[in-house]
């Protein structure tokens, strides 16, 4: 029967998409009455998560391995965290393998995939979610930086082994390569992992031919949104941006995109490219980061969402938040945050890539009755089966008990399914 989870991310600190899945899960399947165990090296917990009485958090308090004071000591500690395995050894050790499942979110930044060769080596149930994609990529995205498109090579192959394509440098390409390696014949991920939580079918489809042969288990990333009314996307002016601007992003494609086509943009957000976006289309408001709150107002404000990402992506879960609002999608064909829009209906798609086209896109979207249409649809179509942390918790349990090959005792909860997924 399970009684414990234990949640692996690098971080308490809410710095991202994976971080935010891990610490909200791990609420909510307290609150179901199991003991959860968060396990991580970097941050500090919120007052919510050190407050609930299910909850124990270890941390081994190391922070970023690559932000350490003493490059050296925190760059070897990047390859294997000699610490935080013997600290999941001496967790481990005190659990019934027969009653937990470890649940794998992040290990990259900090923990490092030793924790990984911890647990297999314990042998307890584990299952990994493929938040990006570091399992098999050594610079997690599967893109080529200096070329800025989407990378083919064999991962780990001598053409990837050789290709300058990290964001910082080569050296630092061949450091995330050596890390790599070391994850794989060491930290025995992805070789050891028997099974693996997809976040979208568009980055299972990815991943698969490039993983061993495991069980997958589809459990889309839940959205936190109030059921208010629709936004009146068809009476707003201009279209948003919400993200890091960094080149695989496709910031700067958008800034060239809505000066080509004579419209509003705002950028939530900020990152190595505003100089740039902001060059190359001086009309632009570029925001800088903001709350959560103000990242909902920008949402709702907007005509459209527009996700011009250059990589694969592995959900696009901004879509989903702007859907709930009833906030209609531009996304690129061949990404993952396709997969959430109808094109022509609840959104439009374009070529990844493709300047020309999404700006003939953004200018379709001047179409008053147009964006009426597709703002009512999005609204409609999220919150018909909304991906709500309830939905989220009921597939995870779903997947522990799976995982663990024995039932839960916890049939009587109500699981939700998913928002279906049609590509564009």
């Amino acid at each position: 029967m399970l009684q414990h989870v234990v949640i692996v991310t690098d971080t308490l600190s809410v710095d991202g998409g994976s971080a935010k899945v891990a610490l909200g899960s791990a609420l909510a399947l307290a609150e179901r009455g199991l003991q959860v165990t968060v396990f991580a090296a970097a941050g500090q917990p919120s007052d919510e998560l050190a407050a609930c009485c299910n909850v124990r958090v270890i941390s081994t308090g190391q922070g970023e391995s690559l932000a350490s004071r003493n490059r050296l000591r925190g760059a070897l500690r990047g390859l294997w965290n000699r610490t935080a395995s013997v600290k999941m050894n001496a967790l481990l050790a005190t659990l019934d393998p027969q009653q937990t499942v470890v649940h794998v979110h992040s290990w990259t930044k900090a923990l490092s995939s030793s924790v990984v060769a911890s647990i297999l080596r314990a042998k307890f149930p584990l299952v990994l979610t493929l938040h990006e994609y570091f399992t098999v990529c050594p610079t997690g995205c599967l893109y080529l930086h200096r070329d800025r498109k989407v990378c083919t090579l064999r991962p780990m192959s001598l053409a990837c082994i050789t290709k300058d394509c990290d964001s910082r440098s080569y050296a630092f390409k061949l450091y995330r390569v050596l890390r790599g390696w070391i994850q794989q014949y060491a930290g025995r991920i992805p070789s050891g992992v028997g099974n693996f939580i997809t976040v979208s079918q568009f980055s299972q489809l990815v991943l698969e031919p490039l993983l061993p042969v495991r069980r997958f288990h589809p459990v889309a990333n839940p959205v936190d949104a109030a059921h208010g009314p629709r936004s009146v996307a068809e009476s707003n002016a201009g279209f948003v941006f919400v993200g890091r601007l960094s080149a695989e992003k496709g910031g700067l494609l958008l800034a060239e995109a809505a000066k080509l086509a004579g419209v509003e943009v705002t950028f939530v957000g900020d990152g190595p490219e505003r100089a740039a976006i902001e060059r190359a289309n001086p009309q632009a408001t570029v925001t800088g980061w903001v709350d959560r709150d103000s990242v909902l107002t920008h949402l709702r404000a907007a005509r459209a969402l527009v996700v011009p990402s250059l990589w694969y992506e592995t959900l696009g879960l901004v879509v989903l938040e702007a859907a709930a609002l009833g906030t209609p999608a531009i996304v690129p064909r061949d990404t993952a945050p396709a997969d959430l829009v109808r094109s022509g209906e609840t959104g439009l798609s374009f070529a990844r890539g493709d300047v020309l086209e999404l700006a003939a896109q953004l200018r379709r979207l001047k179409d008053d009755a147009l964006v009426g249409r597709m703002s009512r649809a999005t609204y409609d179509t999220f919150w018909s089966n909304p991906s709500t942390m309830n939905a989220h918790i009921g597939r995870l349990l779903t997947t522990y008990e799976d995982v663990l090959g024995v039932p839960s005792g916890l049939k009587n909860i109500r699981y939700h399914n998913e928002p279906s997924a049609v590509s564009a």
